[in-house]
């Protein structure tokens, strides 16, 4: 039996979405089914690369009340600046708890928000509105990582007890937009926006397997 692939929506066409977009040939069960932009000729480009890449067919939207609101979309991804963050994660909660939209979920680039206050927030809508949630971390997924996470638990924890240092570095060539070098629009500057990769992957390897991991 087909299973019906999950329409997701855009928030944002700008490098972060491009990236994540031409990524989506990988993703089963799911597709790229609206987008809401500010910027309309971005959006339309990024919908054109949805269909070059049979990822999806998009509705371009420049309302992000009225993409919420598309029965197309069952979830949201959100790559927009992190300026905006908040401001756009309580107008999506609005619509969904005030019964003019449904989701089943929402998943947020990282880094969550500028700071932990605006985090609070961000989590606190959700939690509110009854909407399933996570940002979009990639690294717990890796091979290399849980193939060495199991090593590490089974022979070494074994023999010589729990591990309590784990060691993290991350490197890229960006940041590809000018907002990144504002303060009062990206927050906290490379600390925020790569370590969150750091401390969730130390998390990882340092959680015994068979415990689950909480926020």
């Amino acid at each position: 039996m087909t299973r019906k692939a999950l329409g997701v929506g855009f928030v944002g066409s700008g490098f972060v979405a491009d990236f994540h977009v031409r990524g989506w040939p990988a993703i089963r069960d799911a597709d790229i089914t609206g987008i809401y932009s500010r910027n309309q000729a971005t959006a339309s480009q990024l919908a054109e690369t949805c269909r070059r890449l049979d990822v999806g067919d998009p509705r371009t939207h420049d309302s992000l009340p009225e993409l919420v609101r598309d029965p197309a979309v069952e979830a949201l991804w959100i790559t927009t600046p992190n300026q905006v963050r908040v401001e756009q994660i309580e107008t999506i909660c609005e619509e969904v708890a005030s019964g003019r939209a449904s989701l089943k979920g929402i998943a947020i680039e990282k880094p969550l928000a500028r700071n932990l206050a605006e985090a609070k927030q961000v989590l606190d809508a959700m939690d509110q509105a009854g909407i399933r949630h996570g940002y979009l971390e990639n690294q717990v997924f890796s091979p290399s990582l849980n193939r060495a996470r199991d090593i590490v638990w089974a022979r070494g924890a074994a023999l010589s007890g729990p591990p309590y240092l784990a060691r993290c570095a991350e490197e890229h060539s960006g940041p590809h937009r000018g907002w990144f070098w504002d303060g009062r629009h990206q927050g906290g500057g490379v600390l925020n926006d790569m370590m969150c990769h750091s401390i969730e992957a130390g998390r990882h390897l340092l959680t015994p397997p068979a415990r689950t991991r909480r926020c």
